[in-house]
């Protein structure tokens, strides 16, 4: 048997803590787990009741199109129709969905650090990845990455706001950031955590998507939706752009209850915007902790905060939070998901022993 030789250097991703994390998973109280930028309160209760009612359909295959999901997506977002909404396995698949479409051999463009899961995928799809440094403020540095587009540039994924780091671009540098792009680029903007950012100037780009043919605009479900075990994510791009993505698209990738879940909580925004105001709330109880505790910190505009210390800090009060060198940050730096109030007091205590 022959294999292709980019997996070889490729490893799964074992945490160092794997098994404490799982042990939270499944019920334990020992540890908080504030380590992969979930929200622990999980469904809403119409996400809930609907997972329960699409069980009595679980012989049968879901619904290939996802029709009455992408008709909430739809109808969320001012513009968009059916025909410009695609859906995947989680907000994972429908970036491999997009790069499955791209020319090759060439490369992406990504800013770094960000989302790992970029190298990882691009590699696996047989493009190569160019990493370009975040700027001094933690934030994609634009002009750099604009500077390192090439003739083999078949895409540029914009991670706004960044993972790990928190940081984040207006609409309007977004937009001039796309307008000096070539036509032949595809601009992925990976917006999982959109609902987070605060700032007036920041807007989801999914206007922008629809006016051109080469930008996709990128969310999940897995965040502020608490859906991240049914694994559901979508994009907004051109009707032309999402037919192609269709067609590289596994059929039934996303299942009966994860659809139905994600249908219900679309269709719930005040419920939702009231999530994400908690969390911020909460960021900005865990981000004036760190201050006071004098550790380096980057403001962040997501339910995460990157902070300039290790992790065996937080796991004296039996917290486990992500270790950023796994993230592409320096030993040293840890990515600390906000949780709900109980953990994040759990969290800080760890600050005063």
């Amino acid at each position: 048997m022959k294999t292709r030789p980019v997996l070889d250097g490729m490893l799964p991703y074992n945490p160092p803590r794997l098994g404490e994390e799982i042990s939270v998973d499944c019920g334990s109280k020992e540890y908080v787990k504030l380590t992969m930028n979930e929200l622990s309160f999980g469904p809403l209760p119409e996400a809930r009741e609907a997972i329960i009612e699409s069980l009595s359909r679980a012989g049968r295959y879901p619904d290939r199109d996802s029709g009455p999901l992408r008709a909430a997506i739809a109808s969320a977002n001012p513009g968009v129709a059916h025909e410009n909404v695609i859906v995947g396995n989680g907000s994972s698949e429908v970036l491999v969905d997009l790069m499955q479409t791209l020319e090759r051999p060439g490369e992406v463009i990504i800013p770094w650090p960000s989302f790992p899961f970029y190298v990882s995928s691009a590699n696996v799809v047989g493009l190569r990845v160019r990493k370009v440094e975040l700027d001094a403020n933690h934030k994609a540095d634009l002009d750099a990455m604009l500077s390192a587009v090439t003739d083999e540039t078949r895409a540029v994924i914009l991670c706004n706001p960044n993972n790990p780091s928190g940081t984040y671009h207006p609409l309007s540098e977004v937009r001039a950031f796309a307008g000096a792009l070539p036509d032949d680029v595809l601009l992925i903007l990976d917006e999982a955590y959109y609902e987070f950012v605060e700032d007036p100037l920041y807007e989801g780009s999914h206007e922008l998507a629809l006016e051109s043919e080469n930008i996709v605009s990128s969310r999940t479900f897995s965040k502020v939706h608490g859906l991240a075990a049914f694994r559901v994510g979508y994009g907004i791009a051109s009707a032309k752009l999402a037919d192609y993505v269709w067609r590289a698209h596994v059929p039934f990738s996303v299942n009966q209850a994860g659809q139905a879940a994600a249908t219900a909580s679309m269709r719930q925004p005040e419920a939702i915007a009231e999530r994400a105001s908690l969390m911020k709330r909460e960021r900005v109880r865990v981000q004036e902790a760190f201050g006071e505790a004098g550790l380096e910190y980057v403001p962040s505009h997501t339910n995460f905060v990157m902070v300039g210390t290790g992790p065996k800090v937080f796991e004296k009060t039996g917290v486990l939070v992500r270790e950023g060198e796994a993230l592409g940050y320096p030993v040293g730096w840890s990515r600390v998901t906000i949780g709900g109030p109980e953990e994040n007091d759990r969290l800080l205590a760890a600050l005063s022993g």
